[in-house]
């Protein structure tokens, strides 16, 4: 019986690092997604800032994105399903802007949560909600456990 695949929620600098730098370990877990190892789990504002970064700091590679998405297998958690809980677990992280990651991670309960985020994957950490839910892991982790 095949087990189902992992699904992981990255964050956005997890996809922009993956898509304009072919050798780090961010680009790993995006090939692991074209090979269709694995399920992304990208919430909706993930995509929209990961536009606007591309756009303002790697002009020319805002194609990247759209085109990359085509390839994979992925899940967009819309942001009227976080919007309001985000509120909520604002007091949750130091940096509130990290407050909707949080809420994603509760609504979309994946297998795995890649961040780069030193502070949130501590916060997370912290968080009955989310920790009973997820591995956090940084994308090293992350590789050496599905290896």
């Amino acid at each position: 019986m095949l087990r189902p695949k992992p699904k992981v929620l990255i964050d956005t600098n997890i996809l922009i690092s993956g898509l304009v730098f072919l050798k780090g370990n961010e680009h790993r877990i995006l090939k692991l997604a074209e090979e269709r190892k694995i399920v992304l789990v990208l919430p909706e504002f993930v995509l929209e800032e990961g536009r606007l970064v591309l756009a303002r700091s790697f002009p020319g590679h805002e194609a990247l994105l759209d085109a990359f998405l085509t390839r994979v297998e992925h899940t967009v958690l819309p942001w009227k399903e976080i919007g309001q809980s985000a509120f909520a677990y604002a007091k949750k992280v130091r940096d509130e802007k990290d407050a909707p990651l949080l809420a994603s991670v509760i609504a979309a309960k994946p297998d795995f949560t890649v961040t780069g985020d030193v502070a949130l994957r501590e916060d997370m950490k912290q968080c009955s909600e989310v920790a009973r839910v997820t591995k956090i892991c940084s994308s090293r982790q992350f590789l050496r456990a599905i290896a």
